[in-house]
C-alpha cells in the first residue's frame, strides 16, 4: 500500500512538472487578440467536454460504492434491460455537445484563419520569414533590413508574416501571440498577429527538422513605435549594437551571404567518420561538403543585423524550389529569353 501511494504521488508530481504548473502557462497567457481568441476556444471546448467527463467519473465512483458486494440494501434487478430516460441522457447530451463543438470549430476556423488580415487603423508591418538550417531569418521588405533570430515590431500594430523554408518543412510559432504556421520550401504561408502591449515573447520551431532544430529559437520584441523606428535606423546606420550589445552587425544580406548561413546537419563524430571512410570520389565529395558546412549547432545562432537586403531575395528562394519542381531552371530560361530578345532587336535594327 505504501509503495502504491508513493508511486501515485511521484506520478502526480511528474505530471505537474511536465504541465508547467507554477510557471508560465504560455498558451493561457496570451498577449494578443489572435492568441487570446484561440485560448478561449480551447478552454470553451475543454469546459464542454468536462460536462461529460466529470459526471461520468462521479457516477463510476458512486455506482461502484452503491452496488458493492457488501451493500445488501442495493437493488438487484437481473432482468433489467432498458431505460428510455438513460438512453436520452447517454446519447442526447453528447450529441448536443458535439453539435456545439462543431459550430465553434467552424466559427473559429474562419475567425482566426492565419491568412485573415487583422482589423486595425494602423498599417501592418510586413516581415518575411525564412526557416534556414538551423535558424530563423527575417526580412523587412519595406524597411530594407534583415535580422537573424530576432524580430521587433510596434505594439498594437498588425504584423503580416510571410513564411517559407530553405530546407525541410518547419513550423513557425510564437505561442503568446498566435498559433503555429508551417514553413515549406517552394511555398509561402501567412500569419497575422498583433501584440496588445510591449514585451518580449519566445519564438521557436515546433516541428522536428533535424538534430539542430532545438536551436531554432528567437525573441520577438513588441516595442513602442518610436523605439521600432529608432531600431530600424540604427540597423541601417550599422549601429544596432547600441540597442543590443550582443548582436552582430553586418552590411548586406544577398544571395552569397545567405548561402553562408546554412548549418551542417551532422555531428562532429559523424563528419570525422565520413572523412575517414571516404574512398570513392562521390564519398569524398560528400565528406568535403560535410566538412565545409561543419557540425550541427549546439546553441542558437547569434542575433545578427543586416543594414540592407538584396531586392526580392525572399521571392528568389521560393522560385528556386518552384523551378526545380517544374523541371526547369527559370533563371536560366529567363536569361536565354533576354538574350534571344536582344538578338531579335538587333536583327530588326539591321
Amino acid at each position: 500500500m505504501r509503495q502504491t501511494i508513493l508511486a501515485v504521488l511521484s506520478l502526480s508530481t511528474l505530471a505537474a512538472l511536465l504541465t508547467g504548473c507554477g510557471g508560465d502557462m504560455v498558451l493561457l497567457n496570451s498577449k494578443g487578440p489572435v492568441a487570446e481568441g484561440q485560448s478561449n476556444l480551447m478552454m470553451t471546448a475543454i469546459y464542454l467536454m468536462l460536462l461529460v467527463v466529470i459526471p461520468s467519473i462521479i457516477m463510476a465512483l458512486v455506482f461502484g460504492w452503491k452496488y458493492r458486494a457488501s451493500n445488501k440494501d442495493a437493488d438487484y434487478k437481473p432482468t433489467w434491460a432498458h431505460s428510455t430516460a438513460i438512453e436520452i441522457v447517454v446519447w442526447g447530451v453528447p450529441v448536443i455537445i458535439i453539435g456545439i463543438l462543431a459550430y465553434l470549430t467552424w466559427w473559429g476556423s474562419h475567425k482566426y484563419d492565419p491568412y485573415r488580415p487583422l482589423e486595425s487603423d494602423k498599417a501592418p508591418v510586413t516581415i518575411q520569414v525564412i526557416a534556414e538550417q538551423f535558424k530563423w531569418i527575417f526580412i523587412y521588405p519595406e524597411q530594407q533590413i534583415a535580422t537573424v533570430n530576432e524580430i521587433r515590431f510596434p505594439e498594437k500594430t498588425p504584423v503580416n508574416f510571410k513564411v517559407t523554408s530553405n530546407f525541410t518543412m518547419n513550423s513557425f510559432f510564437i505561442p503568446k501571440l498566435a498559433g503555429q504556421i508551417y514553413a515549406m520550401a517552394g511555398m509561402q504561408t501567412q500569419l497575422h498577429v498583433l501584440a496588445d502591449e510591449t514585451g518580449v515573447y519566445r519564438g521557436f520551431s515546433s516541428n522536428y527538422s533535424g538534430y539542430g532544430f532545438t536551436q531554432m529559437r528567437f525573441l520577438a520584441h513588441s516595442v513602442t513605435e518610436p523605439e521600432f523606428n529608432n531600431w530600424v535606423e540604427a540597423i541601417k546606420a550599422g549601429k544596432a549594437n547600441s540597442i543590443n550589445p550582443e548582436a552582430q552587425q553586418k552590411t548586406v544580406l544577398d544571395a552569397a551571404e545567405f548561402a553562408t548561413l546554412k548549418d551542417g546537419d551532422r555531428s562532429k563524430h559523424q563528419i570525422e567518420n565520413m572523412v575517414k571512410n571516404a574512398h570513392t570520389p562521390e564519398e569524398k565529395a560528400l565528406a568535403e561538403e560535410a566538412e565545409r558546412k561543419g557540425p550541427f549547432p549546439t546553441k542558437p545562432y547569434p542575433v545578427t543585423y543586416y543594414s540592407s537586403v538584396e531586392p526580392n531575395l525572399f521571392e528568389s528562394i521560393i522560385n528556386k524550389y518552384m523551378s526545380n519542381y517544374h523541371g526547369a531552371d527559370h533563371s536560366v530560361q529567363a536569361g536565354a529569353e533576354h538574350v534571344n530578345a536582344e538578338h531579335a532587336t538587333a536583327s530588326v535594327e539591321e
